[in-house]
């Protein structure tokens, strides 16, 4: 119970937008159909690049601390092929265990967003690229973060701004096996920060895991 005691103690106005907005959308929401759920479990390492270096494919590593995240989501359709374009709107809730490497103790984080979605059919295959944004709530600052924002002289803070960048593919039309199409494998760089100081004053800090992942939509 001491997880969410302190997330809602920390929530704020900023959350509160980003739920609102969530909500909000649900009225485009269109009549419910077959694989209009998800489920995803993914798993990764912490990388000593930022967002950006990630998503420009420029700074592929892992950070020298050696932690890694696990987790999972769940998610709701809520608008498909918006204004009849190849594009589907989420919305989603994930759960994250941080393993912190011994460097301090391991945590839970919650994560609430809204995610849009590009399909696109081709070479017998459907590829989905994905871009997120919502909140984070971790039970501790990761430790990646607490030790860049203590080198850059920043603030540090257990709710943050939430993004996270997929790309996936239909595994069993790529192996061409009936049974697992329609479970898609995928790269994910899940992001933590502060927004340039929105976010509790937190400027530059924040972290990164690129991770692999297993989504099916049921």
């Amino acid at each position: 119970m001491g997880i969410f005691f302190f997330l809602f103690k920390e929530i704020h106005l900023k959350l509160l937008i980003t739920l609102f907005l969530l909500l909000s959308t649900i009225s485009y929401a269109q009549e419910l159909k077959e694989n209009d759920y998800s489920v995803r479990i993914f798993g990764g390492a912490s990388s000593a690049s930022d967002f950006d270096q990630l998503y420009t494919f420029t700074g592929f590593n892992t950070s020298p601390y050696g932690t890694n995240v696990y987790g999972a989501d769940i998610g709701y359709k809520l608008v498909e092929n918006i204004f009849d374009w190849p594009f589907d709107i989420y919305a989603k809730a994930g759960l994250s265990y941080f393993d912190e490497n011994g460097h301090q103790a391991d945590f839970l984080e919650l994560t609430l967003y809204v995610k849009l979605v590009y399909k696109l059919n081709a070479f017998g295959n459907q590829f989905r690229f994905g871009i997120a944004e919502g909140g984070s709530y971790a039970g501790r600052v990761p430790y990646v973060e607490a030790q860049e924002a203590i080198e850059e002289g920043d603030n540090q803070s257990n709710f943050l701004n939430y993004m996270e960048i997929t790309f996936d593919f239909d595994m069993g039309k790529l192996m061409r096996v009936k049974s697992m199409e329609n479970y898609m494998l995928g790269y994910l760089i899940k992001h933590r920060s502060g927004f340039h100081g929105v976010y509790n004053g937190v400027n530059d800090g924040g972290s990164n895991y690129n991770c692999v992942y297993i989504e099916k939509n049921f």
